[in-house]
This record gives structure tokens, C-alpha cells and sequence, in this order.
């Protein structure tokens, strides 16, 4: 199983790209093989990460691909005006 976590900083509206993206955004992951969940989270000053789950990395590979895309040519694209810091890796554990 492979994260990707996306950290973008300069968000001045994280209830608006929080909507944007389940609207806009999450249609698309879920067509991925591979795509497993998606979560959207408010980091403070200005920061919202999002974190991707995935069984395989190439599919986590593929969504940040597709998430560039849907940026690019939606609302997201005003809502976060800085390139994301981008982070995948193998998860190693689960703790319930």
C-alpha cells in the first residue's frame, strides 16, 4: 500500500478548496485502479495537505498525475496559487 501526501501552502479558503476538490477532484481518483481513500486536511496558516491511499505505486503515482490535471482546469487552479510539496511512500504499518 503506498500515501501520497500533498502539502500546498498559500490556501486562503480551505472550506472552499476542501469542496472543490470532493466535487471536482475525487470523481476522478476513484476511477484509478488501485485507489483506495482520500482525505482532505486543514493544516493551519494558510497549509492544506491532502493524503491519498493507493495498493500499488504506480496507481499513487498515476492520481498525482490526474490531480495536476484536475487543477490545472478547475477552480483549484485560483484556490492553490503554489505548487504542492508532493511526498509518496510505502506504508510500512496500520495502527487501529
Amino acid at each position: 500500500m503506498y500515501m501520497t501526501i500533498r502539502k500546498y501552502q498559500g490556501c486562503k479558503d480551505a472550506k472552499e478548496i476542501n469542496r472543490v476538490a470532493l466535487a471536482e477532484l475525487l470523481p476522478v481518483l476513484r476511477t484509478i485502479a488501485g485507489f483506495r481513500s482520500y482525505e482532505i486536511v486543514d493544516t493551519g496558516k494558510e497549509t492544506v495537505a491532502s493524503i491519498g491511499i493507493f495498493d500499488s505505486k504506480e496507481a499513487a503515482e498515476n492520481a498525482n498525475r490526474q490531480a495536476r490535471a484536475v487543477v490545472q482546469r478547475t477552480a483549484l487552479k485560483d484556490l492553490l496559487p503554489n505548487a504542492p510539496e508532493i511526498t509518496v511512500g510505502e506504508v510500512l504499518g496500520k495502527a487501529k
